[in-house]
Order: structure tokens, then C-alpha cells, then sequence
């Protein structure tokens, strides 16, 4: 389990373009528009701007004020700020249409679940947690730490997660061939020997296949549990 921090990608993009011209501005106008890009850097409030040549207009007005007037910044320092702050700026611009045209739908659509499925039936909340999920691994692969094929830090254990809860919600998910390569070394509670030791014996298709998708969901069940336990506050790191 790797709980180190990782560094931002912003989606795989690079934002090393040169600063904006700001000769034409007032100082007035030069005043203004450091002030509003301080305050957006320091709450990451990038969409106080009205356009992408307002962003970078103050941004070019900020960056020699950005450590305060003592500190003066080099040509690599402020290309090196100038990315990092365009990085966030562009990726929150495309994240919030995505945000509105994808995952606000995927939300609605959990909550419709929610609302309408059966309280008396532990396979719904199965698969409510399979729709939160579903929902976060999108997130998840367009935020700030995923790369440009949407990979990110512990999306492996995530998506194994959904995977599992497919099977969960219905076991019949669970091809044939699958169940008869079951390993029944670590089977545990709460399948017991006598089934297993069925499994192992019966000779007719049908019985061997509805014996061996139980004991397939309950590994799968225990998998699920275990990776929840160990990893529910770590996959997103």
C-alpha cells in the first residue's frame, strides 16, 4: 500500500507557455488584476475569471509579487509557478463542464436508485455502493492526479472494487468456466466443508454450477470487505 503524496499531473497536459504581455496595461490595471489573481491562487478560486486572457493577463501581473515584494522571482521560477497555476486553472475549466454533462447525471442517477430500490434486500445496497464507485472512479479520472488515459493513484484497487460489486449484484456475472477454476484452498466462513467438499464430488453441470457461483460470491464478498478495510482511505492518495 503506497501512502505517499504524488505529484499533481493535470491530466498529463503541460502549461509552459510564455508570459503574457502586459505593457499595454495602467498600473492601475496591472494592480487590479495581481490582487484578483493573489486571492484566486490562494482559495484556487480559478473561476473568478471572465476569460482565458484575463487569467493570464494576471497572471503575468501576479507572478513578480508572488513571495512578496522582497522576493524576486527568476525566469525559471516564474515559468515554473506560471504552469502549476495554469495547470489547475485549465483543468477546473474543463472539469466543470465535465462535472455538469457527466458526473452530475451519474449522481442523479444514484440517487434515483437509491430512492427506488427495495429497504429489505442487502444486494441494492450492494449496488448503491457499486454506483458511488462508479462515481468516484470518474471523479477520480479527471481530477488533478490522473494522467491523460484517465489512469490515477490507486485506481487499481477502486475498479477492482466495481468489478467485484458487478459479480455481487448478480452472480450469474460469474462465467461458468471461472467457477470451475474456483481455488478452494482459502475458502473461510460462512461457506462451510460440506459444500466445498459437494462442489468437489457432484458430477451434474447444473447442481456443480449453482454450488460453485455461491462459493464464488462469497470469496468474491470477502475480497471486496478486505480491499474496503485496507485500502478505502489510501486508493485515492
Amino acid at each position: 500500500m503506497d501512502n505517499n503524496s504524488k505529484a499533481l499531473t493535470f491530466g498529463g497536459e503541460e502549461h509552459n507557455a510564455p508570459l503574457a504581455d502586459i505593457s499595454h496595461l495602467s498600473e492601475r490595471e496591472k494592480v487590479n488584476l495581481k490582487n484578483k489573481a493573489l486571492c484566486a491562487f490562494g482559495t484556487y478560486s480559478y473561476e473568478k475569471f471572465e476569460s482565458d486572457e484575463e487569467f493570464e493577463l494576471a497572471l503575468a501581473c501576479a507572478l513578480p509579487h508572488y513571495y512578496g515584494p522582497k522576493y524576486e522571482l527568476t525566469e525559471d521560477e516564474k515559468l515554473e509557478n506560471a504552469a502549476y497555476h495554469r495547470g489547475f486553472y485549465y483543468h477546473k475549466k474543463k472539469f466543470r463542464v465535465w462535472k455538469k454533462e457527466v458526473l452530475e447525471p451519474m449522481v442523479k442517477s444514484m440517487a434515483d436508485y437509491a430512492l427506488n430500490s427495495a429497504q429489505y434486500d442487502a444486494h441494492f445496497l450492494l449496488g448503491l455502493e457499486m454506483r458511488k464507485m462508479e462515481c468516484m472512479n470518474a471523479y477520480f479520472s479527471n481530477s488533478v492526479t490522473s494522467d491523460s488515459d484517465g489512469n490515477y493513484p490507486g485506481d487499481r484497487w477502486l475498479r477492482l472494487c466495481i468489478t467485484l460489486l458487478k459479480i455481487l449484484t448478480d452472480s450469474y456475472n460469474i462465467p461458468y468456466e471461472n467457477i470451475l477454476r474456483i481455488n478452494l484452498d482459502n475458502v473461510g466462513y460462512p461457506v462451510n466443508k460440506m459444500d466445498v467438499e459437494r462442489f468437489k464430488k457432484e458430477t451434474d453441470k447444473d447442481v456443480k454450477l449453482s454450488i460453485g457461483r455461491d462459493i464464488y460470491w462469497h470469496k468474491a464478498h470477502r475480497l471486496y470487505c478486505h480491499i474496503r478495510e485496507h485500502a478505502l482511505h489510501t486508493w485515492w492518495d
